[in-house]
This record gives structure tokens, C-alpha cells and sequence, in this order.
């Protein structure tokens, strides 16, 4: 405790930490390789339940039948994989997972304005030149008298 106003958390912990034989010397990130391989395995339903279900759902979009009759069907394997995703994170109460919907969606959000816009890059291109040719050729023109 210091000055008993409270407690100095960082000075606990460090004592605890060094009492469990923990020295903050040795302590650095592990490789990128290693977590990536324990979020892999914390994540162990949402990749096995995709790898089972994305099959599945392929089949039956592509099985001829009606789209009424197929639609209810996809919905319920998608609602399957968000329910395998959602035990994954490990079952989050709703503050945390609109967060993580949140960043998903911005992060999507991103990503498909930056593919957007590196696609459109011609068309732009090509709309300002014709826009600039068009202000030349007024100029040039000079003024409307009538």
C-alpha cells in the first residue's frame, strides 16, 4: 500500500509476481507463430463447424431445389456457424459481443471501401479527364452572347 490512500497495483502485482517465481526480465511476447496456434485452438469449434457446414450449405444452394425452399435451410447453417463462433469467444455477454460486431463490421466496412475504391480508379480517372476536356472546350469557346 502507499501512503495508505490505496493500493499500488503495479507494485502488487510485481510482488506477487516474483513471489510465484515469475521474474519480469524473462517475461516477452511469444513468437507470432505460437499465437497464432493458441488462437487457432481457442477458436477450435468455429473452424471445425465451418469446415463442416460451408460444404453442406454449398450442396444445398446447388441442389436445384426452389430458392423458398432452400433459404430457411441456409439461414439456420449460418445461424449455426454464429453460434459455434460465439461459444469460440467464449460465450460473451451481449456488451462484448456488440463490440466485437462492431469491429468486424468497421473492419469489413475498410476493407470493402478500400476494394472499391482501388477498383473504381479507371472510371474516376476517366470521369475527370472528360470533365476537364469539357471545361477546355468551354473556355476556349469563350462566353454565349446571344
Amino acid at each position: 500500500m502507499n501512503d495508505g490512500n490505496g493500493f499500488d497495483w503495479d507494485g502488487e502485482l510485481q510482488t506477487l509476481m516474483e513471489a510465484s517465481g515469475i521474474t519480469t526480465t524473462e517475461l516477452k511476447r511469444p513468437h507470432w507463430a505460437k499465437r497464432l496456434r493458441r488462437k487457432a485452438s481457442r477458436a477450435r469449434a468455429a473452424l471445425i463447424t465451418t469446415g463442416v457446414v460451408v460444404p453442406v450449405m454449398w450442396i444445398v444452394a446447388h441442389c436445384g431445389a426452389p430458392a423458398a425452399a432452400i433459404t430457411p435451410a441456409l439461414v439456420w447453417l449460418a445461424g449455426v456457424i454464429a453460434v459455434s463462433s460465439w461459444v469460440s469467444l467464449g460465450r460473451p455477454d451481449w456488451a462484448i459481443s456488440a463490440t466485437i460486431v462492431r469491429r468486424i463490421s468497421i473492419t469489413v466496412f475498410h476493407a470493402g471501401s478500400r476494394f472499391g475504391f482501388a477498383r473504381t480508379r479507371p472510371l474516376r480517372v476517366r470521369w475527370r479527364a472528360w470533365r476537364a476536356a469539357r471545361e477546355r472546350e468551354a473556355t476556349e469557346s469563350g462566353p454565349i452572347t446571344a
